[in-house]
């Protein structure tokens, strides 16, 4: 036997690490995609009777129409949906009349919770998807309860033009 035949090839140290590095890495893009991904699907999940239960049942608690009625001001929602001509976005007038027929099988409240904290979840037809979709960061669930509480006194008919 030559010597040439004796010798062994062992892999290098850098090659062996970089192999490792970039299997590794290949595994936490994998998991950063399923994560994105399943995050984009639980908006589309099939809805029920139970969506958002627990949510609700805390953002109700003690809801006040009047605390409502203070931060959709506060949060300038009248500025799209009462002031505008309901070309841009649908208007308030009505909306605790229809709110539990908008989206079944969802109450009213359901509805109107999803349409704060997920608006893109479902667009009312011949609107685009314009509300800012950051509602679920900027208000508590308390201050959601109070918002729904006041939108669902909203049972005026709406104007026709």
């Amino acid at each position: 036997m030559t010597d040439a035949s004796k010798a062994v090839r062992r892999p290098r140290p850098k090659a062996a690490l970089a192999i490792v590095a970039l299997v590794l890495l290949a595994f936490l893009l994998l998991i950063a995609y399923m994560l994105v991904d399943n995050s984009a699907g639980a908006s589309t999940a099939t809805l029920s009777e139970d969506s958002y239960a627990a949510e609700l049942a805390l953002a109700l608690d003690g809801a006040d129409a009047d605390i409502g009625a203070g931060l959709i001001n506060e949060y300038e929602c009248y500025t799209c949906h009462v002031l505008g001509d309901g070309s841009q976005s649908p208007l308030f007038d009505g909306i605790g009349i229809f709110a539990g027929e908008r989206r079944p099988p969802l109450s009213a409240e359901q509805y109107l919770y999803e349409a704060i904290v997920l608006p893109g979840v479902f667009i009312v037809e011949d609107y685009s998807d314009s509300m800012p979709n950051n509602y679920d960061e900027r208000l508590s669930q308390q201050e959601v309860g109070h918002m729904i509480a006041y939108l669902l006194t909203l049972t005026e008919e709406p104007p026709t033009y």
